[in-house]
Formats: structure tokens, sequence, C-alpha cells
């Protein structure tokens, strides 16, 4: 499980991770920025797909929206997904 992040932790990487949010332990309210990266890695206890698309959902209650999700090339076990908000 991981540890609760800020808005200012999180706007330093501009990523949050999709258990951070699934499991209430992160806060945006402050966030500065328009776009966003969620982050699901095999910490998840479900796939990862789900883990993003459960976090694109809870994210859509305050706006944000999904751009795209890509697997990046350095990490077989993420996905990313990238958010804006509205």
């Amino acid at each position: 499980m991981s540890s609760f992040q800020s808005a200012q932790q999180i706007a330093q990487t501009r990523e949050v991770s999709a258990a951070a949010l699934i499991n209430g332990q992160c806060d945006l309210r402050g966030y500065p920025f328009r776009h966003l990266g969620v982050v699901a890695d095999s910490s998840l206890p479900m796939p990862r797909t789900t883990g993003i698309l459960i976090a694109a959902e809870i994210l859509s209650q305050w706006g944000w929206e999904l751009i795209s999700v890509t697997k990046p090339f350095e990490s077989v076990d993420k996905l990313v997904a990238f958010l804006r908000l509205r």
C-alpha cells in the first residue's frame, strides 16, 4: 500500500499512483497544473488497465478527462494515463 501523497508532492513529478487514488491516499486540491500522469504498476491488486480506468473514473468526478494511456518503453510492468483538467 502506498503512502499519502499531497498535492505538493504530486506536483513535483506531475504523477500520482493509481493505487493512491483508488485507496484515497492522495489529495489533489491545490494541484497547480492542468495535466497529470496516473501510474499503474504491479503493486495494484488488479490488472493495470483496470486500475488506470478506475483512477480515471475517480478523477472524472473532479473535472479531469482522460487523454491517453501508454506503456513506457523503460518499464514492462507500468501503464501511464495522461489526464487534463477541463
